[in-house]
Parts: C-alpha cells; sequence; structure tokens
C-alpha cells in the first residue's frame, strides 16, 4: 500500500508542476486502455485487464509516467491430467508500473511503442513486463485514441501438485511463482 501512496504522490506533483508551465514545456498527460490478453507458452489462460498510467509528456515524443492496472484472471488447471499439475483460481491481479511511451511522429496519425514494468501488488508479487507498439489517433491536441498489440510477460503465483500424502490418492499443493506470457491486444484513450 505504502507503494501505491508513493507513485500517486509523484504523479500528483508532477501533474501540478505541469499545469503551472506551458504547453510547448512539456505537460501532464493521462491515459486509460482496456484489453484482452491472450495466453501462449506453458500457461495458456486469457485475460481481460484495464490499466491507467500518468505522467508527463516531455514533448510531442516522449512520455514518462507511472500507473495501475486490474487485470482479471479465469481459472486455470494444466491441461490433460488427471490431476492437474498448476492450477490457479479466479482472481483480480493489480500490478504498479513505469510507463514509457516514445511517439514516433507529432502528425494526427502517429505510431508509437509503449513499455510498461513493474510488479503485482496483490497475490505475494510478481514481475509485470508489457512492450506494445500500436498507432495513435490525434483527437485534438489533448485528447486521442490508440491501437495497440503487444507482448506480456509476468510472474504470477499458481498452486502447484507438490506429492501425493496417502497411496489412496490424496495430495497437497504449495504456493510457486511460474512465468507466464500473453499476446495483448489493446484500446487506449489519452487525455
Amino acid at each position: 500500500m505504502r507503494k501505491v501512496s508513493f507513485i500517486f504522490s509523484v504523479i500528483m506533483v508532477i501533474a501540478l508542476n505541469c499545469n503551472a508551465q506551458s504547453s510547448s514545456n512539456g505537460c501532464y498527460r493521462g491515459s486509460i486502455d482496456a484489453g484482452y490478453s491472450i495466453g501462449v507458452g506453458d500457461y495458456e489462460f486469457s485475460r481481460f485487464e484495464v490499466n491507467t498510467s500518468h505522467g508527463y509528456q516531455f514533448n510531442s515524443c516522449i512520455f514518462l509516467g507511472a500507473g495501475v492496472g486490474l487485470h482479471f484472471m479465469s481459472s486455470y488447471e494444466t491441461k490433460d491430467m488427471y490431476i492437474p499439475l498448476d492450477v490457479r483460481d479466479r482472481q483480480v491481479d493489480i500490478p504498479v508500473f513505469a510507463n514509457i511511451r516514445c511517439n514516433f511522429s507529432k502528425k494526427k496519425v502517429s505510431p508509437f511503442v509503449d513499455l510498461k514494468g513493474g510488479t503485482y501488488v496483490t497475490n505475494n508479487g510478481g514481475l509485470y513486463v508489457n512492450a506494445s507498439a500500436g498507432c495513435r489517433f490525434a483527437i485534438n491536441e489533448k485528447q486521442a485514441v490508440s491501437l495497440a498489440v503487444g507482448y506480456a510477460s509476468e510472474k504470477l503465483e499458481f498452486e502447484t501438485f507438490d506429492r501425493f500424502t496417502t497411496y489412496a490418492g490424496d495430495y497437497i499443493r504449495s504456493p510457486r511463482k511460474l512465468d507466464t506470457e500473453a499476446i495483448t491486444l489493446k484500446v487506449g484513450f489519452e487525455f
């Protein structure tokens, strides 16, 4: 909780500082995106996510900020096994992250790359990294809509088969962090 409070405080200081400056020197920028992640690799489970980032737009190209998200994970079991090796109950994960974005032109339609990196503050933490590329469509000087495709790498906690406890087939599970991967599709709004 202290991490989230600290990040929120930094964002507010940047936002207040930006309002005192002219737009030619940079300004506050916020965004929200919603998307769907399609699981790939060893753990093919998909999820819906919503993220918001707030920070400083240094010029028309470079944005640096921080954000938080809500990732809605479905339940998961290792496929094609009598006793699933790894399971994960349905849950909501909350990542906090640093965000850097680079727009490649000042035009109304501009390609961009975006990188988010941080950690989950729920479910015993875990790494969160999302790199994406897309196109930004300016509505006016301060607002835009974006479409992006990306790759996410996350370290999430699963309940993993540990050992049998009886000959009758009873067993126990232990929590374990495992690497997951996903292809992300997102629609965003900048303000």
